[in-house]
């Protein structure tokens, strides 16, 4: 959808009252309504009203004002309250901000509640149209849009605060995560982004790996593995030239009523092992992605059932443990023939499965003991420290 149609279908009175009366309605079933509307563009307002369904839980806000979007802008979002946990943790008061990549806006949204000014960039003429749109709609005057390339706007500014920037990961309609394939080029401007700015905040692949950034990156301060809702949605790394000693690496799980930080400790103490326990533990994905499953173990005073496995386990409940409980009904070692005959006996056909260091995937699992998805019951395989592989029959607390 171009911005123009998108935009003249929201300044229409008639077309926005009928967004708000249809607005939960089957989209697939209004779309046989089609000819009854024939004088307006009637496919666009389906459009834009399935992505308002998406947006009531990604973007709220955006969402009750009938914020201007279309499909590429809303994938490409940050949702509101992760946007919010990343400019309240970049301390931007009273500071000035250059957006690289500002897209849709959702982040210079977020960040116009404490910057004094933001200068936002974008090259794709209809999310910068769409962009302003909403700026006037929010009433954000902090925020100043360039329909311009970035990177060349920062090369001839003299000096800010921070730059922040959200790399394309999917330049030419394919996903990539290696910085040096995102558009702009983040490896190849690094430096000088640095030299224009106190602080750069880089928005990352969540399939982009920790080791190579740290590597790619020397001038990492801070690295955020932040989720949402339990999925991990992107990394936030903070670059300067600041010389520092203790690099911090946070797992962020940002939930709908609360949300959970957990760092990396200076002097961890050293992980203990066990296999038995009634409760079994899987920290959130944050933790793992971040690669501090084993300090959230010794956090948490629970032993791992391996170096390799992000399965805690325990006789103690930890009603603040962060990630998923389950209580043990039976646990026994990997013998198919085993395990059939249990799942036999106690009548087990369905299941969700999850694996952790275990040598068959969750699907071929599932084959092999003939199981459907789904129900109340969890069944997690793992292998532990010695070698030994288990089944736990589980139900989440």
């Amino acid at each position: 959808m171009q911005s123009k149609t998108i935009i003249n279908l929201l300044c229409n009175e008639t077309i926005t009252n009928f967004i708000g009366q249809r607005i939960n309605d089957d989209v697939k079933k209004m779309a046989l309504e089609a000819k009854k509307y024939a004088d307006i563009d009637f496919k666009a307002l389906l459009t834009l009203i399935s992505l308002y369904q998406k947006a009531e839980l990604k973007l709220p806000e955006h969402y009750k004002k009938r914020a201007a979007l279309n499909t590429k802008s809303y994938e490409q979002s940050t949702s509101e309250t992760v946007a919010n946990y990343k400019a309240n943790i970049m301390l931007l008061t009273n500071k000035r901000v250059i957006n690289v990549t500002g897209g849709i806006g959702i982040d210079d949204w977020a960040m116009a509640k404490y910057a004094s000014h933001i200068d936002s960039c974008e090259i794709d003429e209809d999310i910068h149209q769409m962009a302003v749109y909403n700026i006037n709609l929010f009433k954000n005057k902090n925020i100043e849009r360039h329909l311009l390339d970035g990177i060349e706007f920062v090369k001839n500014y003299n000096k800010t605060d921070i730059i922040y920037i959200d790399p394309d990961r999917r330049p030419n309609s394919s996903r990539v995560f290696r910085l040096e394939d995102s558009q702009p080029n983040v490896l190849k401007n690094i430096e000088m982004l640095l030299e224009k700015a106190d602080e750069v905040w880089m928005k990352i692949s969540p399939m982009a790996d920790i080791t190579y950034l740290k590597i790619s990156i020397p001038s990492i301060q801070k690295l955020y593995v932040i989720a949402w809702l339990g999925e991990v949605k992107e990394i936030l790394i903070c670059c300067s030239k600041k010389e520092i000693h203790d690099k911090k690496v946070i797992a962020v799980n940002v939930g709908s009523k609360k949300t959970t930080v957990f760092e990396n400790q200076e002097k961890s103490k050293a992980v203990f092992f066990g296999n038995y326990g009634k409760y079994l533990y899987e920290p959130n994905r944050a933790i793992i992605k971040a690669g501090l499953g084993s300090q959230y173990s010794v956090y948490m005073e629970l032993a791992m059932i391996s170096q390799n496995s992000y399965f805690y386990i325990s006789d103690i409940f930890k009603p603040d443990f962060d990630g998923r409980t389950f209580e043990i009904i039976e646990q026994l070692l990997y013998k198919p023939k085993t395990i059939k005959t249990y799942f036999e006996k106690n009548g087990i056909k369905q299941a969700n499965i999850t694996t952790r260091n275990f040598r068959e995937t969750p699907e071929a699992l599932k084959n092999r003991f003939k199981l459907k998805d789904g129900g109340n019951i969890t069944l997690c395989f793992s292998i532990d420290n010695e070698g030994q592989s288990w089944l736990f029959h589980c139900k989440q607390v």
